[in-house]
């Protein structure tokens, strides 16, 4: 074990990391300096790097501290395994990630980010980028996988996936009113934003943004997505558009009627009563949007209920 750590202490000097400043490393097994991540980041200063060894963390992570990096060893490997190794775990109580009030150059890089209330946010003032992170199944009021609010965020490599907010902007909520907010996308290693759920804009929403906003993706939930996936609410007088270049679709929206039974499976294609879907949030997000000829989602006899089977009431 201390030869292997000798070797990654080896690679952050190669890759320049951390030369004048501490790498500390956080290690659930005990074997590390640390085994809490926000233990390791209340005790870094600026310039430190956290490298943070596979494992389940429980924990709702606050980042006030300029210039430090929070890594797993993704960043060190290159292998994508350590994202799904390496979990935060929100413990469905609080946020997985915050990044503070004017906490700005900050990195965090090969994290999965799930179970929390709000997966990452992103306060004023900041400046974060966000690499190569799995963020899902997480809950929120606007922004449930992510939410940027008057601040400066880079993704490159992050996948969004699942979530649900209550509100608007089930995967991604970027919030500019009266104020400023640069999210950017990096057109190379491409992120994904797919099956998100919301009151309004499942997948994005982009609150009186400043520009045009330029997504290139890997994957989006549709090829051809309307205002029922992505949005812009305006500021008064603005005309700016969400510009979605993705690579592929999640599904494939069905410009037919669907059937919805509590005694459904939402595997089946839901076309006739006897191969019905079995939540109603399902049967919106995949019938196709046709002002011309519209189609109809059928509610079979029977009860829906959340807890009894799976139900999602937001439909917007």
């Amino acid at each position: 074990m201390k030869r292997h750590r000798w070797i990654i202490a080896g690679l952050l000097s190669m890759l320049g990391i951390g030369l004048h400043a501490v790498t500390r490393i956080v290690d659930i097994t005990g074997s590390g300096q640390y085994t809490s991540i926000q233990t390791a980041i209340t005790a870094s200063s600026q310039g430190d790097t956290i490298l943070v060894y596979p494992g389940r963390y429980y924990e709702n992570i606050s980042i006030q501290t300029s210039g430090i990096s929070v890594i797993s060893l993704e960043a060190i490997t290159g292998d994508a395994e350590y994202v799904d190794s390496t979990i935060i775990d929100g413990g469905a109580i609080s946020w997985g990630v915050w990044i503070r009030q004017n906490s700005q150059n900050i990195t965090v890089r090969g994290f999965s980010i799930t179970n929390c209330k709000n997966g990452l946010s992103v306060s004023s003032n900041a400046i974060v980028t966000i690499q190569n992170c799995n963020i899902f199944q997480n809950m929120g009021y606007n922004g449930a996988g992510v939410g940027a609010s008057f601040c400066t965020v880079y993704l490159s490599g992050v996948k969004i996936y699942n979530n649900d907010a209550y509100n608007m902007g089930g995967g991604i909520y970027i919030y500019g009113y009266m104020g400023y907010v640069n999210v950017t996308f990096d057109p190379v290693n491409r992120c994904s934003i797919y099956n998100n759920t919301a009151g309004a804009g499942q997948d994005i929403v982009a609150h009186s943004i400043n520009n045009d906003l330029s997504i290139p993706l890997d994957k989006f939930t549709v090829a051809n997505p309307t205002s029922y996936y992505a949005v812009p609410f305006r500021a008064y007088g603005n005309e700016f558009q969400l510009l979605i270049d993705a690579e592929t679709a999640h599904h494939q929206e069905v410009n037919s009627d669907l059937y919805v039974s509590p005694t459904g499976d939402d595997t089946n294609d839901g076309l006739s009563p006897a191969t019905a879907l079995k939540t109603i949030r399902t049967a919106v997000y995949r019938v196709a949007s046709d002002s011309l000829n519209q189609k109809t989602v059928h509610i079979l006899p029977g009860t829906y209920s959340r807890t009894a089977n799976q139900q999602v009431f937001l439909f917007l």
